[in-house]
């Protein structure tokens, strides 16, 4: 089957389960963006190979991490003096699955760490030595992220067989033996974790994963990160950190429904790991109920108090 055939008949599948054509565009649109940034991506993804585990340690809840934290009891770490507002604090809050699982504020700039070991974490995990190398990263991270590659491995998978989702992303989306690996390994994690998620009834028609929280919580964190390492201002990391919210609070209808999605995505990313899903899972419930977690005192809905 030539190019244009296979992907022609992809389109017709699409149709044929009932995508409109405005969706069908859009699709298109956002598998034209991917492969228009192969380049870069092929480089993010030599990144991973070599580093995976190392990329994700700091701001995804590594297994390093989660067994640290199994030892000590769960407790929402705040900054008294913190003079950020309701909406600030409510901004800080959506990056709250990594912050709380580094034992970091959940309601300031600030994560209360070291300068240094912030300046160390980012270097070793993110190669981030600069004030220049964190606005690129910031900015990758707002362009596109991980999340088109993402919402084109979920469309594949929830339209098309497993079989013929393979050999679609193999033709057209990754160009290399690398790549491939990767993309392989995505796809499969992404079977493996809406098997589990479903299995556990933590997603339905009415609260559907979103990738956009793997993306935009991690600006956040890194903002923050930046902050306090020295490399931007506390008025530039305020920026960055607000800067998604209007798209936040449109894609997500709950606390619990930003956090599982985060969830989702970082088994999407890393895999099916138990230890780290229920930590994770764990430290969300605690989250919720809580008294001082900003994600009880604060609603996610009421967009009044945040004004």
């Amino acid at each position: 089957m030539d190019q244009q055939h296979s992907m022609d008949h992809y389109w017709q599948r699409l149709r044929d389960i009932g995508f409109t054509e405005e969706a069908i565009a859009m699709y298109k649109q956002q598998m034209e963006q991917a492969i228009s940034h192969d380049k870069d991506w092929s480089e993010q993804m030599n990144t991973f190979a070599e580093n995976i585990k190392q990329f994700n340690q700091m701001f995804s809840g590594d297994d390093a991490d989660v067994n640290d934290a199994e030892d000590e009891p769960l407790q929402v770490v705040l900054n008294p003096a913190t003079r950020l507002n309701a909406a600030e604090q409510w901004a800080v809050a959506c990056g709250a699955d990594i912050a709380f699982l580094n034992r970091q504020f959940l309601n300031d700039v600030t994560t209360g760490m070291d300068k240094y070991v912030c300046r160390e974490q980012l270097s070793e995990w993110w190669e981030i030595d600069s004030a220049e190398e964190l606005h690129e990263m910031i900015a990758w991270l707002q362009e596109s992220g991980h999340r088109i590659e993402y919402d084109i491995i979920w469309q594949a998978i929830n339209t098309v067989s497993m079989k013929e989702s393979k050999a679609f992303l193999k033709e057209y989306i990754a160009t290399s033996p690398l790549e491939q690996e990767v993309v392989m390994k995505r796809l499969r994690n992404t079977r493996d974790a809406l098997d589990l998620f479903r299995e556990r009834k933590l997603i339905d028609k009415d609260l559907q994963p979103d990738m956009l929280i793997w993306d935009f919580g991690r600006i956040i964190n890194l903002s923050r990160a930046g902050y306090d390492a020295g490399y931007i201002s506390y008025e530039q990391a305020l920026e960055y950190i607000m800067w998604g919210m209007p798209l936040i609070k449109r894609t997500y209808s709950s606390w619990r429904h930003l956090s599982l999605s985060y969830q989702f995505a970082r088994c999407v990313w890393n895999g099916i790991e138990m230890a780290s899903i229920e930590a994770l899972y764990n430290n969300m419930e605690y989250l919720l109920v809580a008294p001082d977690s900003p994600w009880k005192v604060l609603s996610f809905s009421n967009t009044e108090q945040l004004s």
